[in-house]
């Protein structure tokens, strides 16, 4: 599975994880704020990481068995 194809339930999800994917790997080492290039782009990218409903395990695509 690409990244863009990535479904976390939610089509804004969807498309800020990519744009936030984008960004973050234009600028590796750079801080959210120096990547994502002013206040928006950094406060958005914020709010997506702050999700609840956002599981980690989805976001990589890992899973886990349960034994």
């Amino acid at each position: 599975m690409e990244f863009k194809d990535i479904d976390l339930g939610d089509k804004r999800l969807n498309r800020r994880a990519v744009l936030l994917a984008e960004q973050l790997s234009g600028s590796p080492s750079a801080s959210i704020p120096e990547a994502c290039g002013g206040w928006a782009g950094t406060a958005a990218a914020y709010r997506f990481l702050a999700q609840d409903k956002l599981e980690w395990s989805e976001l990589f695509g890992l899973r886990h068995d349960s034994r």
